[in-house]
Order: C-alpha cells, then structure tokens, then sequence
C-alpha cells in the first residue's frame, strides 16, 4: 500500500501519525509511507530520524481573528495546494491519512482534487477547525472520544476508534524505565511534563511544590521526573538553584528539557502530572498512569479542558484547571496519591479503562481497504 501522511506541528498530531505508520509497516512491509509537514514542525526533523520519507510544504497558523494576516494565510495555503498536487501526483498514494492541524489543509485538498480517497483523525473531544473544514470529504473519520453530538456532516462515517499510541510505549515495562533512569523500583515516581513545548505554569507551581515537599517530614521519599520544554530549562534549573531546591531534601529529581525515549518516562510514572493533549491522554490512559491534569486554557475550543473533563467525571483524573492553580493545591494532590497507595491502584484501574491500546489496529484495518 501507499500511504500519505500529513499532519503535524506538535507532538499530539505527529506521534499518532507514526504509531499508525509504523503498524502498517508491519502489516504491509513492502508498502510505502510518505509523510508531508512544514520545516518549522515537529515532524521536520522526527519523522526523518524515524527512518520515513519527508516531503515540505507551505502551510501557515491561521490567526484567531480576522486581520491582514488572513492574505498572507491564503498564499500560503495556495503554494501549499500547488504543492500538495506534485506531491500527489508523483506520490501516486492509495490513500491520504491526516491527523489534524493547519498542515493538512493544503495536502487534503489536493487530495480531493485528485480523486484519492481522504482519512481523517480528530484526536480531540472538540474537534478542531480544519477537521471541520475536510470532513465533508473524508471517506472515514475516526475519533478519540465518543462524540455526543453530531459535529461532522451525517454523510460521514465516524469511527469510535480511540487514539493510536506508538507501540514502544505499550511494550516497555516498568524494571525497563527504572533501570532507564536509574531509579530505585521500591519507590513512587513523579513524571512532570508540559508537553512537547514545556508548560511555564506547571513548571512555576512546581518550583513552589519542591519547596513544599522539602518541608514535609511525612512525605515519603519520591523520585520526580520534570520535563521543563526547552526553552524553559536553562532558566528553570538557574531558578531551582536561586530557590534552595536540593535534591537530597526531595528524593531523587531528574530535570531534563525534553525526553524523545517518552515511553520510558511512562513506563516508570506512578503519578503523572501534565496538560490534557489527546497524545498525551491516550499514552498515559493505555499504560494506567494516575493523573494530575493541567489542561492549556488556550487550546482551540478550550478542548483540553473538555478532554481532561471526561476523565475526571468518571473518577479517572484529578483536573485542575490553569486559572485555579495553586502550588498548594497540586502539592496537595500529589501528596495524596503519593502516601495512599489504594488510591494509586484505583485510579489507575479508572484511567486505564479509557486506553484504546486497538485503535491503530482499527485506522489501519480501514485505510488498507483503500487498495481495492
């Protein structure tokens, strides 16, 4: 089969791209996957070190309001069409599989012009505007969420599929990320994360909690690891430094800008804490990880919040919302399920009934029907 990919930005666009690519890889090892982003993405520089073909082209943010910068979208989004169409052409794909993003854009429609059929993924439980945009011409859309109201057109056929995850973060077990890390498996680990980007707000309430944990005597010994972003960490570990944080007082603390071997953090979580991105979500739902989730206010649709809102109703996730957080109240969290370990195993069981760990099984079923 050959399958093109297009999608991208940030990580919760891209890493459901490749666990798809890498499973039909598996199922089709002949096949042919091309992926298609822009240079300033992620994907630019990840997709290649994966060892698939990359293709640019000219794809622009759309801006939140209407303003001049409109024209310079509309441009961009032309070239990028044109583009799309001698990708297209040359490429010759069966089908186009397009997780979301303003990337896709340009590559769908080109798609469509040339008659082949279009797949799309809505990763988010609001479905974002250029899935909105395409899905009129998409011959399946899967989901990460049931839907509980009709947001794509009723020609549409919708697919409960949930999030594919990459397969590394299902087979690695926990020995593996403790002995990664080089951590002590009888004690509770901490994953600190704001995504592929850093989360200033996690990392500033965070400061506050470390200060908090050194002045706890009941708090057990906990090893934390906190992914600051990159262009957090300087400043951040400066910070720590300036604030009297010692590693000794708190357990064992592994500040790191970015960790590209993800499924190793995971794999050795007891607790994390992070944004709601569906990525994200789906990794941690399908492994069982207890959750403290920080949802970014500024998602399209606010959707991150509604995200980590269907955890949290359910009893899954502890939500705290940016505007209500205190490094108090997360401190307060944390300690909580840290010391209890009951409730650790009860809202892993919770969390992890939400893991789809078959969707890439099902999105591949589907676009290898494409063939005939």
């Amino acid at each position: 089969m050959r399958l093109l990919i297009t999608g991208g930005g940030t990580g919760g666009h891209l890493y459901p791209a490749l666990a798809v690519a890498g499973l039909l890889k598996e199922k089709d090892p002949s096949g042919k996957i091309l992926f298609v982003g822009t240079k300033d993405g992620l994907e630019s520089h990840i997709v290649p070190r994966e060892g698939y073909p990359f293709r640019e082209i000219s794809a622009v943010k759309w801006p939140r309001q209407l303003n001049l910068q409109v024209f310079g979208v509309l441009k961009s989004l032309l070239k990028g069409y044109r583009q799309g169409l001698s990708i297209i052409r040359e490429f010759s794909p069966h089908a186009v599989f397009a997780t979301g993003g303003y990337v896709s854009v340009p590559i769908v429609l080109a798609a469509i012009r040339c008659g082949v059929p279009v797949y799309l993924h809505e990763q988010n439980s609001i479905p974002g505007l250029a899935n909105k945009l395409l899905s009129r011409w998409a011959r399946v859309i899967f989901t990460t969420f049931p839907l509980k109201k009709r947001v794509f057109p009723r020609r549409a056929k919708v697919i409960y599929s949930g999030l594919p995850v990459r397969r590394e973060i299902l087979r690695v077990k926990r020995e593996d990320g403790i002995r990664f890390f080089g951590l002590d498996p009888a004690l509770p680990t901490l994953l600190v994360t704001g995504g592929s980007r850093g989360a200033r707000a996690i990392n500033e309430a965070m400061l506050e909690v470390y200060s908090l944990m050194q002045n706890d005597e009941e708090m057990p010994e906990l090893q934390i690891i906190h992914l600051t972003g990159k262009a957090d960490y300087d400043r951040y570990c400066k910070q720590m430094v300036k604030e009297g944080i010692k590693e000794e007082n708190i357990g064992k603390l592994i500040i790191r800008p970015y960790l590209e071997e993800m499924e190793y953090g995971l794999a050795a979580a007891d607790l994390i804490v992070s944004r709601a991105g569906a990525a994200t979500l789906a990794e941690v739902t399908v492994r069982g990880i207890p959750a403290i989730l920080i949802p970014y206010p500024y998602a399209t649709g606010d959707h991150q919040y509604y995200n980590a809102l269907l955890l949290a109703q359910e009893k899954a996730a502890y939500l705290i919302p940016e505007k209500e957080l205190t490094p108090q109240r997360l401190y307060n969290a944390i300690r909580e399920v840290i010391i209890n370990e009951p409730l650790r195993k009860h809202l892993s069981r919770q969390i992890r009934r939400f893991g789809h760990p078959e969707a890439g099984e099902i999105i591949v079923r589907e676009l290898m029907r494409a063939r005939y």
